[in-house]
Order: C-alpha cells, then sequence, then structure tokens
C-alpha cells in the first residue's frame, strides 16, 4: 500500500513538472511574439519616416529653407604685433592654441544662406621687443588671454551656382563681428619671471607682462573674417565640415595699441593696425525644419 502510495505521488511531481514546463514554454513564446510585432511595428515606423522625409524633402541634398546647428573645435594661430618674437626665441609653436564655437544658421535656397556663431579661444600675443628702457636689448614678453568672438556671416554654397546639389558642399563664407579680450596671463616662460626684472619694473608701477608697457587686461574690438568650408552631407539631417578661416581684428584686441606710440623716437615697434588670427577647425552639422 505505501508502495502504490509513493508511486501515485510520484506520478502527480511528474505531471506538475510537465504542466509547469509547458506553461514556461507559453511565455516565452508570447513573450518573442510580443517582441516581433514591437519589431515589426518599428521597421514600419522607420519605413513611412523615411519615405515621408524623402518625399517631403525630394532632393535630398537640398537646404532650402532649412535651419541648421553646428559645433566645431580645433586650432587657432595668432598673428599680432610681435608675434615674430615667439620665433626668435623658439617658442613659435605656442602660438598654436585651441578653439571651438556654435553656430546658428539659416538657407534661403541652394545657393545663399546666413549664420550667427559664438566662439571662444585661447590667444598668445607679446609685448613691444624695443620699448624705451630696454631698446637695446631684444626682450622676449609674451601674454596669453582668454576671447569670446560672435559673427554674423554670409554663408554662399558653390553648388547653387551650378543649380547642383550633392553630398560634399564647398562653401565660402565672410561676415562682421565683435571679440572681447580678457583673463590675460603671463606664461612660465616669459622673462618677465625674471627676478631682477620684476624688481626693475616695480620702477614703472610693476607692469605684469612688460617692464615698461602696460597691456590692457579687458578690451572690446570689431572684426571681420572669410573663410571657407567643405561640408560632407551624411544624410539629409546630418553633416560633417572641415572649417579654415581668417579673422581680422582693431588693434586693441591683445591690449596693445603700438600706432599710439612714436616709432621715429624708437619708443615702440610701429606694428600692424590689425591683430589677425588664423582657424582650422572640424565641426558636426544638423539640420531640421
Amino acid at each position: 500500500m505505501h508502495c502504490h502510495f509513493v508511486i501515485f505521488c510520484s506520478a502527480l511531481r511528474v505531471e506538475g513538472k510537465g504542466e509547469a514546463v509547458k506553461a514556461t514554454r507559453k511565455n516565452h513564446l508570447k513573450n518573442i511574439n510580443t517582441i516581433m510585432r514591437k519589431l515589426l511595428t518599428l521597421t514600419a515606423a522607420l519605413i513611412l519616416g523615411a519615405s515621408l522625409m524623402h518625399a517631403q524633402g525630394g532632393d535630398p541634398y537640398d537646404p532650402s529653407g532649412r535651419w541648421n546647428v553646428s559645433v566645431q573645435g580645433g586650432v587657432m594661430g595668432s598673428l599680432s604685433e610681435n608675434a615674430f618674437s615667439y620665433n626668435d626665441n623658439g617658442y613659435l609653436g605656442k602660438l598654436y592654441t585651441p578653439q571651438a564655437s556654435v553656430a546658428v544658421g539659416y538657407d534661403f535656397n541652394q545657393t545663399y544662406g546666413i549664420r550667427a556663431s559664438v566662439g571662444f579661444g585661447k590667444n598668445m600675443s607679446a609685448g613691444n621687443v624695443k620699448q624705451t628702457a630696454v631698446r637695446n636689448n631684444n626682450g622676449f614678453w609674451p601674454y596669453g588671454f582668454k576671447s569670446i568672438n560672435a559673427f554674423v556671416d554670409c554663408v554662399i554654397n558653390l553648388n547653387g551656382l551650378n543649380v547642383t546639389s550633392r553630398a560634399f558642399a564647398p562653401k565660402l563664407y565672410g561676415g562682421l563681428g565683435y571679440g572681447h579680450s580678457f583673463g590675460f596671463w603671463r606664461p612660465s616662460y616669459s622673462m618677465m619671471n625674471d627676478a631682477d626684472l620684476v624688481e626693475a619694473a616695480k620702477m614703472f608701477n610693476y607692469k605684469k607682462f612688460h617692464p615698461t608697457q602696460n597691456i590692457n587686461e579687458s578690451n572690446h574690438a570689431l572684426g571681420f573674417r572669410f573663410g571657407f568650408i567643405a561640408e560632407y552631407n551624411i544624410t539629409r539631417n546630418l553633416g560633417i565640415f572641415a572649417d579654415i578661416c581668417g579673422e581680422a581684428y582693431t588693434d586693441n584686441y591683445n591690449g596693445l595699441e603700438p600706432w599710439t606710440w612714436d616709432h621715429a623716437k624708437g619708443t615702440g615697434y610701429a606694428g600692424f593696425p590689425l591683430d589677425l588670427r588664423g582657424l582650422a577647425s572640424f565641426g558636426i552639422l544638423l539640420r531640421f525644419n
């Protein structure tokens, strides 16, 4: 009797396990069906979205009537008065510093567009190498500063001039802007870190960057620029680009105004009436309606 009871209980356990396995398989199949339905729905939505985008855009590379946002970053070279002193003292590479910017643009048609940008960068400059108190010594008086720059540019898409659009879009641009320089600092390789020069500078109310010449540490300057963009559109809404640009600012941008000094009397280096910068960068661009 006991043996029959044990066999009966074992049969119930086996039957119970079989029902549990069947229930588990049923749940797995249900989950798989749910996932497949979601994948099919997502695929259908993507196909429909792509179809609508193609129908809406017609030509996938025509930017007409569309807004865009871009972010870019790269390197900048400063070329203002006394920049040659970096090369003379073996520090030419210090003139190249990082820079970045963001921009919002709008394309009126395949050819003409406009954009507004704001950028940030680190700049390098130097004080006059032949100043009154040290006119017989070619000193090295480097300094750096931060800058915020804003421009409004007119953009010409060269593809539009041929009434064509394609993935690769070469562009020319030019614009007017504003630059604010601030956060001036003295690098470790400046001759002004010499203790004797610091003591001598105190006789002239202690100039931070030059024994005798004062550097204005907050400046506002007007500027203009011209540049070239090589843009490649990966999709209708996404592109990458390289940007090469030259900028010029009024002479007070780097805190120096050498034209105010009397060059004929040997009290300063006359220099160039504009402070120049060259920029090279890579960026990403997003378009939307």
